[in-house]
């Protein structure tokens, strides 16, 4: 494990680093629009074709979409536990401090939910993380049972919409009428609209986003809070700098639950190939996507994060350095994101919305993600501290 003098965790850094890439690959699909269309809307818009769209679509499904957000939760809640201990090592009120940051956070992603870009992840994460610091005073077989728990709720909630809130093919025809009345005025106004159009049509989407959650079970909140709390597990045991003594056994389970996670993941996303499990039966078909997604990600998630931690640890190429820098301005890079993908796709800068296929917007992902290491590196040859988290230190410390 390689650490600076103040006892930085670089393998922290580089994974951040990583999982950018791996939400902006997943992101960027709102910026072309594929992301609130179905496969056949897509072909008949002409934005793709059948032969290339649906693999890919498939692959990054499986391998992209749910995990990196989820590794981002676990650095979360890590992150929590590392900023808890060392405030309260220094004699600092750390409770209160980090009740401030998660203001600050709140602040900073609701600016950015309702102005910038609706799938802001930053305000639910804020709102969430009031839970660490009820659960950072409790004990590891606690938090243990708190996910054991959080899990079967998940699936329960899941099997309770499913028997009293059936859906029938017809419900499904006609929800997607009027939710596609919706998006496509969403689509013009990102492809025609002014600035202010554009920016206005932002809280629709952070509505629509909310009521989508609730709607399906607040599945991805309850995968955030897991997450949370594994990282607080993962700081509470000091799991990065005992990595050395656990990678080998961690591998080995890593490798044996790779395969199986795959599978499951696989069944969750046969959509995008147009394949359908239970054609005549969709409220059993949405329960097994939904089930399928959530294990599946969790589980990849785990074996990312097993994989990663051991590739990384240890060694320090220039590579790592580089992607570890830009996994340090995490929230100048996330916020960046959103600005760097205004100019390129929205109708009143570059207007490239609409117009890339799902490959070509894969390639401008990671061009962008490469823009965003070399300013990461330069930036940091000249100061200590992106320019996001300077200001979430100052709004957090007042210093």
């Amino acid at each position: 494990m390689t650490t600076t003098n103040s006892s930085r965790i670089h393998t922290i850094d580089q994974i951040r680093g990583i999982a950018l890439l791996g939400i902006l690959i997943f992101n960027i699909q709102t910026y072309t629009f594929f992301a609130f269309l179905r496969p056949e809307q897509v072909y008949n818009l002409g934005l793709d074709k059948p032969e290339t769209y649906g693999p890919l679509q498939f692959l990054i499904s499986l391998l992209v979409k749910g995990q990196f957000y989820t590794i981002y939760s676990f650095l979360f809640g890590l992150g929590f536990f590392l900023m808890w201990q060392k405030n309260d090592q220094t004699g600092l009120n750390a409770d209160q401090l980090f009740k401030r940051r998660l203001w600050s956070l709140l602040l900073i992603g609701l600016i950015h939910a309702f102005v910038f870009w609706f799938g802001d992840i930053l305000h639910k994460y804020a709102l969430l993380g009031f839970s660490l610091i009820y659960f950072n005073r409790k004990s590891i077989s606690y938090l243990l049972k708190w996910i054991a728990g959080l899990f079967l709720l998940m699936l329960l909630i899941q099997f309770v919409l499913a028997v009293f809130l059936p859906v029938t093919p017809q419900s499904i025809v006609e929800n997607d009428k009027e939710f596609d009345k919706v998006i496509m005025e969403v689509l013009d106004t990102w492809k025609n609209g002014t600035v202010l159009q554009v920016f206005s049509m932002q809280k629709l989407g952070v509505a629509m986003g909310w009521f989508r959650a609730v709607s399906n079970g607040l599945i991805s909140f309850i995968h955030f809070e897991i997450m949370f709390l594994l990282g607080l597990i993962a700081g509470k045991t000091n799991i990065f700098q005992r990595i050395s003594g656990l990678g080998a056994k961690l591998m080995k389970w890593a490798l044996i639950i790779l395969p199986f996670a795959l599978a499951i993941k696989a069944i969750a996303n046969l959509d995008a190939l147009q394949i359908q499990l239970l054609p005549n039966q969709p409220t059993w078909e949405i329960f097994i996507e939904n089930i399928s997604e959530s294990i599946g990600s969790l589980a990849l998630t785990f074996v990312y994060l097993v994989l990663l931690t051991s590739l990384l640890s240890g060694s320090s190429s220039k590579l790592q350095v580089w992607i570890g820098n830009t996994g340090r301005l995490g929230l100048t890079n996330y916020l960046a994101q959103t600005l760097i993908c205004m100019l390129l796709f929205y109708g009143y800068a570059l207007s490239l919305g609409g117009k890339l296929s799902l490959l070509q917007s894969f390639i401008a992902a990671v061009l962008i993600y490469i823009f965003q290491i070399i300013y990461s590196n330069l930036w940091l040859k000249y100061f200590s501290i992106g320019p996001m988290e300077k200001l979430w230190r100052k709004m957090t410390y007042g210093k």
